[in-house]
């Protein structure tokens, strides 16, 4: 199993949470703040702009290994817009769950 961690644009979140869901793929949505590579500066009308954070949504999602490359295919084309900001996805693996209900 394999952890997806995508982090994106909160304004592309409603089209990635639609585009997995149309494609079947369970996930967990929450919005995050950070500053990540930009450092906090947003472009504008041509004029840098810092801010504290920037708001974005983060998608975790638990597959088996062999559906990793078609999870990440969905999120890019859904996220994209060609902008810096639009993202990022981590990849790592998953040694153990354990379901609450039946402690297995």
């Amino acid at each position: 199993m394999m952890r997806i961690e995508a982090i994106v644009r909160r304004e592309k979140k409603w089209e990635v949470a639609g585009e997995l869901m149309r494609a079947g793929i369970p996930y967990t949505l929450f919005d995050v703040e950070g500053i990540g590579g930009q450092l906090g500066v947003t472009m504008v009308e041509g004029k840098a702009f810092q801010y504290p954070f920037h708001e974005k949504a983060a998608f975790i999602i638990i597959v088996p290994d062999d559906r990793v490359e078609r999870v990440c295919d969905v999120i890019i084309r859904a996220a994209y817009t060609g902008k810096p900001g639009d993202g990022k996805i981590f990849i790592s693996e998953v040694r153990r769950s354990i379901k609450i209900r039946t402690a297995r």
